[in-house]
């Protein structure tokens, strides 16, 4: 005996078949349209899978990884004159699975979700699917990128919080009360995770006075900010900590560089503050100092005297500073450019070595480190470190030549002023080619400042190093990819002539009608 089905439920049948092969073909066609950017992820993917397998557990900075750990070991928090909070909290957080692995995934998770948001935004911008590929391939595959990703340091989580900030801001011309609500709470984070984020905060806040996002969104962002602002520094209260009164110790390494104590006016006090020898490096000033000095910067007369030698050295020989800060700040910019002997060892911390075993101790270490595999405070012994491997090999030649942030940064920084160029009017004659909106001018300069003034604001007032310019580089990406959008297809054309049927309004692509606003 065969069964066969009612001609009704054949008839309920049918429909919802169509419904499910429809969705597919959805999906699959929104899988071919975005291909490109699906492969990136995943080689983005594959090459943190690498550096995962192959450096285990994680990459060990020393002064900086060991303190971390040890300020997540205290029963509670307090308050450190050299060390911010923020990623002393996420150790606080993961230590019950008792590997540092745990949070390099979610580091390296991190950085693959940030590329995403990047390409997500600029779609949503219209931009062109090989543009909004090309700004994310500097995210996805920089080695410093990588490799500061794979460190015990917080610059990761810095530079996800700064980019998801500025994207979310950035996403609509007037953010809503929630987008803006959302931009200050991933502020606070990375002024909580390093404070030198601080000036980032007064500079989305002029842009939503600026677009004029309305009330609610200027309350949103001002308590989801201010809370947990005013909530750690009335904790913090009038101790010595990172979060205001130790900014003197960074800035006296800046002004030791060029201190002519000579031929400038100094107290008494301050004269003590000279430096006898000379360095590359502004932060050696103070490491190599003798102990009781350095101990004496913690104190609040101490924080102080420092603050007012490096202010009196800076007024007295502005020329010199001017000189030291954009010197050091050309290194971001220039590929290759070198800054002498003191600052080659710490390069070579950013590059993925080809094996831990070393017959050098940890401290006299360029390359990078090996972390102990159970959350403990120290450093394995280099001597025991595992030893090279094809894979590690291959990295470590990888490490070495694919640095792209100086030529991101140098790239978006010409673009970014050919399109606050681009329509101006010269005596008689204006510029050629096609204008980049208002909109796209702002949001450039707003990714520019961001981003390399950020970085160049962090030479100004300690050092150049690498990793600090790890922030600048989504954010530069995206400024240069907003330039070329502006200044390709930027125009704003005349609408074609009304078609008076209606079916031209049906068959029209929802993508053009996305794209013509984000263009005006």
């Amino acid at each position: 005996m065969t069964a066969t089905l009612s001609r009704d439920v054949e008839a309920q049948a049918a429909p919802a078949d169509r419904l499910r092969r429809g969705r597919l073909g959805r999906l699959a066609r929104l899988l071919r349209r975005h291909s490109v950017f699906l492969a990136l992820i995943l080689l983005g993917g594959v090459l943190r899978a690498l550096f995962m397998l192959s450096y285990k557990p994680a990459f060990w900075y020393f002064g900086d990884s060991g303190v971390y750990i040890t300020m997540s070991e205290a029963k509670d928090l307090y308050a450190s004159p050299t060390r911010a909070l923020g990623y002393v909290v996420a150790l606080k957080l993961l230590e019950p699975t008792h590997t540092f692995m745990s949070l390099i995934f979610l580091q390296h998770l991190a950085g693959l979700v940030l590329a995403a948001a990047m390409y997500a935004f600029l779609q949503h911008r219209g931009a062109p699917r090989w543009l909004s590929c090309l700004a994310i391939v500097p995210v996805l595959f920089d080695s410093l990128f990588l490799t500061v990703e794979h460190y015990l340091l917080p610059d990761q989580i810095l530079t996800f919080c700064i980019g998801l900030a500025i994207i979310v801001v950035l996403w609509d011309k007037k953010p809503r009360w929630w987008a803006a609500g959302l931009a200050g709470l991933l502020l606070a984070c990375a002024w909580f995770t390093k404070p030198t984020a601080l000036p980032l905060v007064v500079l989305v806040g002029l842009l939503l006075l600026v677009r004029w996002a309305g009330w609610r969104s200027l309350v949103a962002y001002a308590i989801t900010f201010l809370i947990p602002y005013l909530l750690v520094m009335n904790w913090i209260g009038d101790r010595q900590s990172v979060y205001g009164s130790q900014s003197g110790i960074a800035l006296y390494g800046r002004a030791a560089m060029i201190a002519d104590c000579s031929r400038i006016d100094l107290t008494f006090e301050e004269q003590t503050l000279c430096p006898t020898r000379h360095f590359d490096r502004a932060d050696a000033y103070f490491w190599t100092s003798p102990p009781k000095r350095r101990y004496m910067a913690y104190t609040a007369d101490g924080a102080k005297l420092y603050t007012d030698f490096s202010m009196a050295v800076i007024r007295q020989q502005p020329g010199d500073y001017l000189r030291s800060v954009g010197k050091e700040s050309l290194a971001h910019f220039v590929p290759g450019f070198r800054l002498g002997p003191d600052n080659d060892c710490l390069r070579l911390r950013w590059t993925p070595p080809e094996g831990f075993r070393d017959t050098l101790t940890v401290p006299n270490r360029c390359y990078p480190s090996q972390a102990r595999g159970d959350y403990q405070k120290w450093a394995a012994d280099p001597k025991t470190g595992p030893k090279p491997t094809a894979v590690t090999e291959g990295l470590h030649w990888y490490g070495k030549y694919v640095r792209l942030i100086p030529s991101t940064l140098s790239i978006s920084l010409l673009l970014v002023l050919a399109t606050l160029i681009s329509g101006l009017r010269f005596f008689r004659w204006r510029l050629p080619g096609p204008r980049a909106p208002g909109r796209i001018k702002l949001d450039v300069v707003v990714l520019l400042v961001a981003g390399t003034g950020l970085t160049i604001l962090t030479v100004a007032i300690g050092m150049y190093e690498a990793r600090y310019a790890m922030p600048a580089l989504p954010l530069a990406s995206l400024g240069a990819a907003l330039a070329i959008f502006g200044l390709t297809s930027g125009r704003l054309r005349p609408a074609p002539p009304a078609d008076p049927s209606p079916a031209a309004d049906e068959e029209e692509e929802p993508a053009e009608k996305d794209a013509r606003p984000q263009a005006s």
